[in-house]
């Protein structure tokens, strides 16, 4: 006995480690949920102001009603139609059933993002726009196989001589249904259900290629607020899907073990729902109806409350704003041809390759006094859009060095640091590859954008030597890390340092001596946009600058508006990180779209992140 008592002791240590491992993180996501300080890698005490903010946030609580909605549509075609699908494959013996039950699996062994870009191409194929009914379309495609399998399970190990016994006793087929088979089958369906309630809800990937106008999920909103680092309102959003959704995890559980009644699991989902439906019951909706509405396609850093609710108010519209986390994710889109969206802003390369294919509209000049009047020289005629025709800038900043000087004691101005054993294990570079080469390449004497094959074998070089003294490759919340001290040299954007480096005097950005690259989004109007009047009034609206200098308060990015000045915030006026001395750009470049020669710079990069 005494041996089995160990025994069982060990495995208790052992599962005990095993849950603390699983969980641990979780418990930090709640608790930094309270953290005064708006960055997580720093205690500053205790406060809720982070929930007050969620409560405040339209744009959370638009994309959390998206994705009930979505989730409920889902789940409830995917029940009804699954639940058939299982009937007849649990009733059919058949040649073909092998065959059927592979189909039946194929969803769910198929990559998600070989599902979304095939939902892409057939949305575009059928001339069907982008929207919240194609999500729902998309969803039902992977979940549908869930109520198979789940269902199908539970009806294959039921007896079917009690069906045969109802039907014996003089019941039709609809009452021995209702009376036998779909009581035995309940518990699977209702497990199922939870299921697909619970992946439709969460889904990322799929969501974000298939979305449309004003369809932004919770998922998506969260994924794209994590460019400006894990804030605590970001933990806030987590731990409240985590108070909602644990609840169906734990009742779909006991549910398949047995232990909790149908009837009982019912009224724990029906509670789960109203909890989660109570802060969209609570909050005031605008009842402003048939007002024109302006559809922006948008970095989530690039939002401003105030920018979007003062054009709201004087020009009498609605402003919907959906959200990518990627230049990428933007092309995509726009290719595809089936969005309304009336403004989008993609980076100064992007725009170039919307504009050689032929994907943006021309600007109608004369409704823009105030870019014309306000614009910086600097960013007039860019090699993106020489004769402005396409876009207007509307944010830049540079890719630059940031460092920890109470960790980095001596002075840094170049590139040079970041190949420094001294610091090996404490550097970052962003996951990017023309920005990691660009680096490598200024540091060598060339340009970033050189298509030169034996320059560009010379910076892959340069940057398998460096390897081992990176920490790793991250572009979304590097400032964390420089924060708590992990890191104390980053590649860094530094508009996402600007509020790091109000909360940790300690962290420094420079400009390389060697030059680095310069960056512009500008805003453009797609060829198909159904709002071009109220498009050009938002570009000119943006380009006061009063509006500008909110912009720059609220996001940390500097604008291309020569007086924007006017209207910031002290403190950020006097960062160099967000307005440095025109003579430390000398060197500076802007990127441009280097045609087939990408190729070779993204087989470089698959070959260093693989080492």
């Amino acid at each position: 006995m005494a041996r089995i008592n160990r025994g069982g002791y060990g495995l208790s240590v052992a599962s005990a480690l095993v849950y603390f491992f699983l969980y641990a993180p979780i418990a930090v996501l709640v608790i930094f949920s309270f953290n005064r300080s708006r960055l997580s890698a720093r205690w500053l005490g205790f406060t809720t102001e982070w929930y007050g903010a969620l409560w405040r946030n339209e744009q959370i609580f638009q994309s959390l009603l998206n994705s009930l909605i979505v989730a409920l549509a889902v789940t409830l075609v995917c029940v009804v139609a699954g639940t058939l699908a299982a009937l007849v494959s649990a009733r059919t013996r058949w040649r073909g059933r092998a065959w059927l039950d592979g189909v039946v699996y194929l969803p769910l062994v198929i990559p998600e993002i070989v599902i979304a870009v095939a939902m892409v191409v057939f949305f575009s194929l059928v001339h069907l726009n982008l929207s919240i009914w194609t999500i729902i379309i998309a969803h039902i495609t992977f979940c549908i196989s869930y109520v198979i399998i789940v269902v199908g399970a539970r009806l294959g190990g039921a007896d079917p001589s009690l069906q045969e016994a109802a039907l014996d006793l003089g019941a039709n087929e609809w009452t021995a249904f209702r009376r036998v088979t779909l009581p035995l089958a309940a518990p699977g369906i209702l497990s199922a259900a939870l299921l697909v309630f619970t992946t439709s809800f969460d889904d990322y990937l799929i969501t974000s290629f298939v979305s449309g106008v004003s369809s932004t999920t919770l998922p998506l909103e969260i994924y794209s607020q994590l460019k400006r680092g894990i804030t605590p309102e970001i933990n806030a959003i987590s731990s409240a899907i985590l108070l909602a959704t644990i609840p169906l995890v734990f009742i779909a559980q006991r549910l398949e073990r047995g232990t909790l009644k149908l009837r009982g699991a019912l009224a724990g989902v029906t509670g789960v729902f109203f909890l989660m439906a109570a802060p969209l019951v609570a909050r005031t909706w605008p009842t402003e109806r048939n007002l024109p509405q302006l559809n922006l396609y948008m970095w989530s850093t690039y939002v401003s409350p105030r920018v979007v609710h003062g054009f709201e108010r004087e020009f009498h519209c609605k402003v919907n704003y959906d959200l990518y986390d990627s230049n990428e994710a933007l092309l995509a889109k726009l290719q595809g041809g089936n969005v309304d969206y009336d403004l989008v802003v993609p980076t100064d390369y992007t725009l170039e390759i919307l504009i050689q294919q032929h994907l943006l509209a021309p600007l109608d000049k004369s409704r823009l006094p105030n870019v014309w009047a306000n614009l910086d020289p600097r960013f007039r005629n860019l090699a993106c859009d020489p004769r402005d025709e396409y876009g207007v800038p509307y944010a830049w900043g540079t890719t630059g060095l940031a460092y920890r000087s109470d960790l980095v004691k001596e002075k840094v101005d170049s590139w040079d640091v970041m190949f420094d054993p001294r610091y090996a294990g404490h550097i970052l570079l962003l996951d990017d590859t023309r920005e990691v080469f660009g680096m490598a390449l200024k540091k060598l004497g060339y340009s970033l954008n050189s298509t030169n094959p034996e320059e560009i074998l010379r910076a892959r070089d340069l940057l398998v030597a460096e390897k081992p003294l990176v920490k790793g490759y991250n572009s979304s919340n590097f400032e964390q890390d420089l924060v708590a001290g992990d890191a104390w040299i980053a590649q860094a954007y530094n508009g996402n340092l600007t509020f790091a480096m109000r909360d940790e005097p300690n962290i420094r950005y420079v400009i390389p001596k060697e030059g680095c690259t310069i960056s512009v989004d500008l805003i453009a109007i797609p060829r198909n946009a159904p709002h071009k009047e109220l498009a050009h009034e938002f570009i000119n609206y943006f380009h006061r600058p009063e509006v500008a200098g909110a912009f720059v308060n609220d996001s940390g990015f500097n604008s291309p508006n020569r007086f924007v000045a006017r209207g910031v915030e002290p403190w950020i006026l006097a960062q160099p990180a967000i307005f440095p001395p025109p003579d430390s750009l000398a060197k500076c470049e802007f990127m441009h779209d280097l045609g087939p020669v990408v190729a070779l710079y993204d087989r470089y990069w698959t070959e260093i992140k693989a080492r």
